[in-house]
């Protein structure tokens, strides 16, 4: 199969640019009315169920700040950084392959 058969013609060359920002801009368009109403939709399904009173979310909040958060330790150590393990950073000028 030849390449002329799915090209366009050279008279008609002039306007495929055109063609394909339009035909973007339309899809954009239509995607994002699209995404709009479906968030639209979902929206109007969600419901919050709330328990607690504005009071007691307000005190948990604050107690929540004042617990110091945990760090991850585990049973071993993966690194440790010594005096003899410091990488040696080469001068200005030099290179490592010379």
């Amino acid at each position: 199969m030849s390449v002329s058969k799915f090209w366009i013609r050279r008279d008609r060359e002039q306007y495929l640019l055109g063609g394909i920002i339009i035909t973007c801009a339309i899809g954009s368009f239509v995607s994002s009315y699209w995404h709009f109403s479906d968030r639209l939709n979902v929206r109007q399904n969600i419901t919050i169920k709330k328990s607690l009173t504005p009071e007691a979310e307000r005190k948990k909040l604050k107690e929540l700040q004042y617990v110091a958060p945990k760090t991850g330790g585990g049973a071993g150590k993966y690194y440790k950084l010594d005096d003899t393990t410091i990488p040696s950073v080469p001068k200005l000028g030099e290179d490592d392959g010379e």
